[in-house]
């Protein structure tokens, strides 16, 4: 066995890591994406050629990583992602490890029972198909009865932001990442002390409304978003939309 670690995969090891999560992905029955950020740690098991395991992390806050493991599934229940894990800890023995799991990822959920990981939280992935038929139920239009209006500006980073105004203060705001086949929804948000007020609704319609009116080239017919189980309210807001459960992650704390 080799057991590599690395900030920087080769191309090789990249390659390899692709094939383990498309093999873990097949017979789980998720959507696994392993996060290779420039700032992340792989670590790596080797048995001659073949990656059996990999356990890529990173830091969230100084004392806190975040870790997404996945082990070939005939590989399982042999020691080999322990191995990693405890080689991690070794060096950071003070460190917190948050390991995201797929409700429906049972040998995930077996992994985590048998390291006495405790349940943090849940987080719902959550998407908006918009077919033909359906766009044509939005209107083309950027504001409302209310005189609710919306303004959008591309940051530095690529993202589309955009604020919601009333009486030309800003009430709410989110942003739009238009990714290769679809788009993702983050940091919608009223501000506190307008909430209750049916805003949420009220700007999200507007938002939805000024989405597809973009031009064909900025626009995906697929929206999605992450949403905390914690907060019933926006799950509830999200559905109203048309927005769906696609599938849910829960996070365990190490």
């Amino acid at each position: 066995m080799n057991l590599i670690r690395t900030a920087i995969p080769d191309d090789r090891q990249l390659k390899d890591l692709f094939l383990l999560q498309e093999a873990c992905n097949q017979y789980d029955h998720i959507s696994l994406t392993l996060p290779l950020e420039e700032d992340c740690i792989c670590c790596l098991l080797y048995e001659n050629e073949r990656l059996l395991s990999a356990l890529i992390t990173f830091f969230t806050d100084s004392d806190t990583m975040e870790c997404y493991g996945c082990t070939l599934p005939g590989e399982r229940q042999k020691g080999h992602f322990t191995s990693l894990l405890k080689d991690l800890v070794n060096d950071y023995p003070d460190c917190d490890f948050i390991f995201p799991v797929y409700e429906n990822c049972q040998d995930g959920l077996k992994a985590l029972q048998a390291m006495e990981a405790s349940f943090c939280y849940k987080e719902h992935f959550m998407e908006l198909s918009i077919s033909g038929s359906e766009k044509s139920n939005f209107p083309n239009e950027n504001k409302d009865g209310s005189g609710l209006t919306i303004s959008s500006i591309r940051n530095s980073g690529g993202f589309i932001c955009y604020e919601f105004l009333k009486d030309n203060a800003v009430v709410g705001k989110c942003s739009l990442d238009l990714q290769e086949n679809s788009a993702y929804l983050f940091g919608f948000e009223i501000s506190k002390p307008l909430r209750g007020q049916g805003l949420g609704t009220a700007c999200l319609d507007l938002f939805l409304k000024t989405y597809v009116s973009l031009a064909g080239d900025q626009r995906k017919d697929i929206i999605y978003l992450q949403v905390s189980d914690e907060n019933p309210a926006a799950v509830s807001l999200y559905k109203k939309a048309g927005f769906h459960i696609r599938e849910s992650l829960s996070y365990y704390l190490y």
